[in-house]
Parts: structure tokens; C-alpha cells; sequence
């Protein structure tokens, strides 16, 4: 029981970290806010003659439709592997309780065959788990590769059409405050939006 509740808190941690909703599904609830607060503030007007800009590479994995689809991806491999997980650990919970409810009128080989089966199911769960995490990480790894691949020529556009020298990332630690208006990030999202499919 406690190793289900291990991968299943593992493959929460992983939704969570890969997409913006909860354990059911649904969005986080946002609290209540003043009705002019809940509108988005107004897009400062580009500089004149800037030549560099920044973006917000998770707002844009989060928020274009290259990004969504991506996340819904590792989700539905996620949720998956965990009911692949869930119908395993099941069988090994009637088997323990089997087990405890019957072992006293069990016969001594019965009893060490379905001890056996339990040990047999226990290794499987914790097999099933670390192949699970190996492969939605595998995966992940992946989808991240095909998004750089496409967001490259998205950033690439951007800087050509605002002729920028260079576009740097935030939230990764290197922009202490940048000016609001140097904010590429929507068009990074709209042009990787726009951009033809990818066989």
C-alpha cells in the first residue's frame, strides 16, 4: 500500500511539474479577484531601436499549443502507467489479505505458494514503477527536444522582425528586472502557434 502511494505521489509531482492542473484534472483554482485585476495588464509598445529583448520560455511551454499538447502527452502516459501500477498493487492487496484472512486454516504450502506470489507481485509493482518513471522522463526528454526544434525558428522570426541582436530567457535565473516592454513572449507564442506542423 505504501509503495502505491510512493508512484502515485511520483506521478502527481510529474503532472504537476509538466502541467498546470491538479490530481483531478482540473485547472488550480485561482482566488477571487477584482474584476479590473483579473484582466491581463495592457502590452507596453515595443521600444524603437532595441536590440534586445527577453522571453518567457515556460510561459510560452505553458501557454502555446506546441506546449499544451506536449503536456497533455506526458499526462495521459502518466495516468497510463499508473493504472497499469494501480491494477498490479490491487492484485497484490487481495492477495495480502488472502493472506491474513485466510492463512490460519491455509495449509503450510499454501500458505509459503501464495507467500511467494505476494513476494512475486511486490518486485513487479517496484519494477513496473521505475520502468514507468524511466519511460515518461524518456519521453519528456523527447517532447523537449521536438519544442526546442520548433521554438528555435519561432525565437528566430521574433528577432529578425523586431531586429533584435538577442533574445535572452527569464526565469532561469540570469534577469534580476528587465523593462516590461522588451517582453517578447507573446510573439514568441503566436509565431510558434503559426508555424506549419512538423511530420
Amino acid at each position: 500500500m505504501r509503495l502505491l502511494s510512493v508512484v502515485a505521489t511520483t506521478m502527481v509531482a510529474l503532472m504537476i511539474m509538466l502541467a498546470p492542473v491538479d490530481a483531478t484534472g482540473q485547472p488550480p483554482a485561482t482566488p477571487a479577484q477584482a474584476p479590473d485585476a483579473a484582466a491581463p495588464p495592457a502590452r507596453l509598445p515595443f521600444p524603437p531601436g532595441a536590440t534586445h529583448a527577453y522571453v518567457d520560455l515556460q510561459r510560452v511551454a505553458n501557454q502555446s499549443a506546441v506546449g499544451q499538447a506536449a503536456n497533455q502527452q506526458v499526462q495521459a502516459l502518466s495516468e497510463e502507467k499508473l493504472a497499469v501500477i494501480e491494477a498490479t498493487n490491487a492484485e497484490l492487496t487481495a492477495s495480502q489479505q488472502k493472506l491474513q484472512q485466510n492463512g490460519s486454516v491455509m495449509s503450510a504450502e499454501a500458505q509459503l505458494q501464495l507467500q511467494g506470489e505476494i513476494e512475486a507481485l511486490n518486485l513487479n509493482v517496484q519494477r513496473q514503477t521505475q520502468d514507468a518513471e524511466a519511460e515518461v522522463v524518456r519521453f519528456q526528454q523527447g517532447l523537449q527536444i521536438e519544442f526546442n526544434q520548433k521554438l528555435a525558428p519561432a525565437l528566430d522570426q521574433v528577432g529578425a522582425a523586431r531586429g533584435l541582436s538577442f533574445i535572452l530567457s527569464v526565469g532561469e535565473g540570469g534577469i534580476a528586472w528587465a523593462n516590461p516592454a522588451l517582453d517578447v513572449t507573446e510573439d514568441v507564442i503566436l509565431a510558434l502557434d503559426a508555424a506549419p506542423p512538423t511530420p
